[in-house]
């Protein structure tokens, strides 16, 4: 049996150019299938209005509740997916299935794909859908810039996890009923620049704090705009007083709308830096670089 401690060997094996693997072609056939389902799923629609006793696994790992506030009361004031996103999404889970493909290839055991998790609390239904089980272990696989593998490659932790990936395997490995190895759980990261893979373990959130965390969810969904508080706020930039969102508020759809009240009243100002746009809640020297207009 293939221990999940050597998949990144054991795949780049598979794809040495000097060695003679012989492929499964039902296998192929498998992924591409899944591969094509992908392909259709990229061109649907993904703008439907949040039903209310209704969260996804991936919902916990947003900390800020005023975000998901808007999500099930005032949607209309998101930015909507454009194409590009939509198409770095789709290669997302394209590179994921490769993955999985690979590492079937090589040997490993890989089940489960796509399993259902669901689990109900407060009249509410909390569901996701795993990526894998790789050799009796629970994983996300996760497609990330060099600069996020960078960050992740030795280990994530709750003081560099952004974007809330811990909460969100954390569900899977607490109400899957599905067997499942309970003392391990963790992240494949792709570094989808140079092609570099790994896989780390992670300590996960307790089954008491993540349906605290879902309480205090459905609790914000009910209240008003005005009783629902930020949980990121503005930093500085730099030495000249300006302030920014944080990275992590800045990829909120609702940041706009939310942060209607900054520069005195005009709203967020928006510059164009090499490293990407820095959204401006307060300017007070202007930026040396072109400015972005709504």
């Amino acid at each position: 049996m293939k221990d999940i401690s050597t998949l990144t060997e054991d795949i780049y094996h598979v794809l040495d150019a000097t060695q003679d693997h012989t492929h499964d072609p039902i296998l192929a056939e498998q992924y591409s299938s899944r591969i094509g389902g992908e392909f259709i799923k990229a061109s649907g629609k993904r703008d439907e209005p949040r039903a209310k006793g209704k969260l996804w696994a991936s919902d916990l790992g947003k900390r800020c509740l005023r975000q998901h506030y808007y999500n099930f009361n005032e949607p209309h004031y998101g930015e909507k997916l454009n194409g590009n996103t939509k198409f770095k999404f789709l290669y997302g889970n394209v590179l994921e299935e490769a993955v999985l493909y690979f590492a079937e290839e090589a040997g490993h055991m890989v089940s489960s794909q796509q399993y259902t998790v669901e689990h109900a609390i407060d009249g509410w239904t909390i569901r996701g859908r795993i990526d894998a089980i790789i050799d009796n272990v629970l994983v996300d696989v996760k497609s990330t810039s060099s600069y996020g593998y960078k960050r992740y490659k030795d280990g994530i932790t709750s003081s560099n996890d952004s974007f809330g990936y811990l909460e969100q395997l954390g569900f899977y490995r607490e109400f899957i009923d599905t067997p499942v190895s309970k003392t391990e759980a963790g992240f494949v990261w792709i570094d989808k620049q140079n092609g570099h893979i790994t896989y780390t373990p992670a300590i996960t959130p307790t089954r008491e704090d993540l349906e605290q965390r879902a309480r205090s969810i459905i609790q914000a969904v009910d209240k008003s705009e005005q009783n629902v508080a930020r949980y990121y706020l503005p930093e500085a930039y730099g030495k000249s007083g300006n302030r920014v969102l944080p990275m992590a508020c800045s990829y909120c759809p609702y940041k706009d709308h939310c942060w209607r009240d900054s520069n005195n009243g005009k709203g967020l100002r928006t510059f164009a830096y090499n490293q990407g746009p820095v959204f401006f809640t307060d300017v007070v020297l202007e930026p040396r670089v072109f400015e972005v207009t709504k």
